[in-house]
């Protein structure tokens, strides 16, 4: 078996199932887990991979593993004013409807993401879906279903067509405006929103 590295540190000792979240399969691809040799501020263990997005809750006195946010530990020990840690805003109308357990899940036990302004999740099929990334308009010309989703969430902001055209195509992964793509567990519907510094 070949060792892979990441930032000159081994994954060798990362297992698999650390990195791997169903509401958000690739940490590490998206940014929001780097690798770390420091202790995880809630469990003491070497961290292996560490969370680097936002915590809806007290900040941390260090690194915090993912495993502690799979199991629900780092969202209980980030409590602050009584209510649970989360990592993640588990969005305002798109999830009515959505079961507690969904979004406990999302919310408090899946690594988020950092956006522009105020991140939140996307749903579809009546769960989470799965997080993939920032995104432009290159990256988005193979995902039709993606753009259209963009395209209603602006339509319905009341912008004309035009104008939700030329801003697509203002679209950058790595600058302002970004989309933020998600695919959906169960159909693989392509869903993404947008927003700018």
């Amino acid at each position: 078996m070949q060792t892979q590295w990441l930032a000159g540190v081994s994954l060798a000792f990362v297992p698999p199932s650390q990195s791997s979240f169903r509401y958000h399969p690739d940490p590490v691809a998206t940014g929001s887990a780097v690798t770390s040799m420091e202790a995880c501020s809630v469990c003491g263990r070497t961290a292996g991979l560490a969370y680097e997005g936002p915590i809806y809750g007290r900040d941390p006195d260090g690194r915090v593993c993912l495993n502690c946010i799979r199991d629900g530990s780092a969202s209980a020990s980030l409590s602050a004013a009584g209510s649970r840690a989360e990592f993640t805003d588990v969005g305002g109308p798109e999830c009515a409807g959505m079961s507690p357990t969904v979004l406990d899940e999302v919310a408090c036990r899946t690594p988020g993401f950092y956006g522009w302004q105020q991140e939140h999740w996307l749903y579809h099929c009546g769960d989470g879906a799965a997080f993939l990334g920032r995104v432009g308009w290159p990256e988005l010309q193979i995902l039709p279903d993606a753009i259209e989703s963009l395209r209603q969430e602006h339509a319905a902001l009341g912008w004309t067509p035009e104008l939700i055209e030329e801003y697509l195509r203002e679209l950058d992964k790595d600058g302002s405006p970004s989309a933020y793509l998600f695919r959906c567990r169960h159909c693989g519907t392509h869903l993404a929103y947008s927003d700018f510094d």
